[in-house]
């Protein structure tokens, strides 16, 4: 009876010496009260969030003496509690906020240039203003790049092209729609068929005076002599039937007379090659067709050959050839890739002078290019890819400058150059 009643003043004296619940309140480093703090024990049981005062109150020793304290805002902090020498019953803690105090600044944005986003396919002028034929849509610009307006492209236009009077056209795989710029409007015409633009548009090569001056677009064809219903060809294998085209030739149409031929000009050594590389193509169909009258045996393996040389041929003498002609200084001057020469013709298209202009291998298509503007001639080079251009000065072709790697579609206005860059966005450089 005695131990008990030792034991039983032990430990109300040992409780009456310890603090058996705690409050404590959290502030800032001001002293304003924070809301909404968390204690979490190292057991992972959660106590709070403190009120609107900043105190959680009534913690019990089960607490355990190690816990954490969590608030947005603010360091984690780690609270040690001496259950056993703790006299008082409220405690304040001063949680350190972990923001950074920024100045205030004032942000503007600016408007993002549409050059910056749209791809570009192909662009033009007509006076002082810029119509740019992107993939997804069609812009209507200023030289200085500044948008008037856009439009979806869902016509699927491909390219925009220019007859010799100026007109632009948008040209998409099966129809030509003529535009005419205006103000800060654009009017479309009625669309006509592609083979119509090809037949009647397309082969207007100049103006000179009152006559019109029209390249013979019409390419000799030459169809291979295998029929398309032979056993495993199906036609696959004529789908294109090869041509020749190693040289130019031009009509001249002056109002009341009948058309003559203008100009003429082809590559004898070109033509025998071209001539040599088609035999080669009819030699290898003959003779399928030959081994079929004769054996009844069609020859599968030779379609592949076939099909490759036609691929050649059509690669590389089968494809249409720029001979451009430019109205300069009151002269038309026919720039003939065949001889390396300049062919100048006077206003009553009669020819007057020409000189030697060798056009080589590094000349980039279209060859000649002319200043919409100013009206001066510049040359189109290319070397490893990275495209020049080069101003044409008393009949010589001068330094040249660069424009940009696989620059496309180059053109100039007053000497400003614009093109579509690698990326196929449509960029600027200084005047020459």
């Amino acid at each position: 009876m005695w131990k008990n009643w030792l034991f039983a003043t032990v430990f109300v004296v040992l409780g009456f010496g310890a603090q058996a619940q705690l409050n404590v309140q959290f502030v800032d480093p001001q002293g304003e009260a924070i809301e909404g703090v968390i204690l979490i024990s190292y057991l992972g049981q959660e106590y709070g969030p403190s009120n609107d005062r900043g105190f959680i109150y009534d913690l019990a020793r089960e607490i355990g003496s190690t816990v954490q304290i969590f608030k947005e805002g603010y360091y984690i902090k780690v609270w040690q509690i001496d259950w056993e020498n703790s006299s008082q019953n409220t405690v304040q803690l001063v949680l350190q906020p972990n923001d950074i105090a920024l100045e205030e600044i004032t942000v503007t944005a600016e408007k993002v240039p549409f050059t910056d986003t749209l791809r570009v396919a192909d662009f033009d002028f007509q006076d002082t203003l810029m119509l740019v034929l992107g993939y997804d849509f069609l812009v209507l610009a200023g030289l200085d790049l500044e948008p008037y307006w856009s439009i979806r492209n869902n016509n699927d236009y491909q390219t925009i092209e220019r007859d010799v009077r100026g007109n632009l056209f948008l040209l998409s795989a099966d129809s030509a729609t003529q535009v005419v710029l205006r103000g800060e409007f654009v009017f479309l015409y009625p669309p006509v068929a592609r083979e119509q633009y090809q037949t009647y548009i397309e082969p207007l090569a100049a103006e000179i005076g009152d006559a019109l001056v029209l390249r013979n677009n019409r390419q000799e064809q030459m169809p291979l002599p295998v029929s398309e219903m032979r056993p495993g060809n199906q036609g696959k294998s004529l789908s294109f039937p090869p041509f020749h085209n190693q040289g130019v030739q031009f009509f001249i149409y002056r109002k009341g007379e009948e058309p003559v031929q203008f100009y003429f000009s082809v590559d004898t050594a070109a033509v025998l090659l071209a001539h040599d590389a088609f035999m080669d193509v009819f030699n290898i169909a003959a003779g399928m067709e030959a081994t079929y009258d004769k054996f009844g045996v069609w020859q599968h393996e030779k379609l592949f050959d076939l099909d490759q040389a036609q691929k050649i041929y059509s690669m590389y003498y089968a494809k249409p050839l720029p001979m451009p002609i430019f109205n300069y200084r009151g002269q038309s001057w026919l720039f003939d890739r065949f001889t390396d020469e300049v062919v100048i013709f006077n206003s009553m298209a009669e020819e007057v002078d020409r000189f030697t202009l060798v056009i080589d291998d590094d000349f980039k298509s279209p060859l000649i290019i002319q200043d919409y503007r100013s009206g001066e001639l510049f040359a189109l080079k290319e070397k490893r890819g990275m495209v020049f251009i080069h101003p044409i000065e008393n009949r010589r072709i001068r330094t040249g400058r660069k424009v940009g790697l696989f620059a496309k579609e180059t053109k100039l206005w007053q000497g400003k150059v614009f093109y579509i860059d690698e990326y196929k966005f449509l960029q600027t450089r200084a005047s020459l």
